[in-house]
Formats: C-alpha cells, structure tokens, sequence
C-alpha cells in the first residue's frame, strides 16, 4: 500500500487549490492508499473556528476536514509555527497532531509520495 502526504499550503478560500488537494486526498483514500495531510503556512486557516463557507458559496473547509475520518484518513497534521504566527483561532470539532519543523520533515521522509500545491 503508497503511503501519500499531502501538504496543503494555500488559504481554503483564496483560490480552488487547498480544496482540490483535499478532494485528491480523499480520492487516494479510496483506492486503498494510506493517506495522511499536513497543513502548513496559509493552509493552517482550515483549522479556524466559525468558517462560513456558504457566505461565500463554497464548501465549508472545516466540515470537510471533519468528514476525513469517514474516508479512513485519521492522520491530520498542522505546523505548530504556522497556527502561532498566524493567531488561529482552532476549532476544537477537528483532531490534528501539531507537528514542529522536525516531526515534518520526518512526515515527509516517511511516505512514498508527497504532493503539494502551489
């Protein structure tokens, strides 16, 4: 079984990209791939509390991270500095692993393939 990372980077709602990481994600899921996500830099704003995804017409990032366990990805991770320096205000529903620098790049040497966004 590929053991997949994918680094989401990009706000949820600037552009389509954190959320078509997320999709592919879930897709990899599917096909039996044991897949885990690590939101770094912007991409830790999926982890702010009260999005309101629907005043824009978009999916709710936060509900969609909630559903991952459904799609058997259990393996949630977000930069500690990245939350920190952008004062997230986390919303306490999702369950993530806070991970250092270090815990990253062992993340990344860890899987056999790694996608991120740009």
């Amino acid at each position: 079984m590929k053991r997949y990372l994918f680094v989401i980077s990009k706000a949820p709602y600037a552009s389509s990209h954190a959320l078509e990481q997320l999709e592919a994600a879930m897709v990899a899921a599917a096909f039996d791939g044991q897949v885990s996500l690590l939101l770094r830099g912007d991409g830790v704003w999926g982890l702010q509390k009260d999005q309101e995804g629907d005043a824009i017409e978009q999916r709710t990032f936060a509900k969609t991270l909630a559903a991952l366990p459904s799609y058997e990805i259990e393996r949630l991770h977000a930069c500690s500095a990245s939350i920190s320096e952008r004062g997230v205000d986390i919303d306490c529903t999702l369950h993530f692993e806070s991970v250092d620098y270090t815990s990253q790049q062992a993340l990344l040497n860890a899987n056999d393939i790694v996608i991120g966004g740009q």
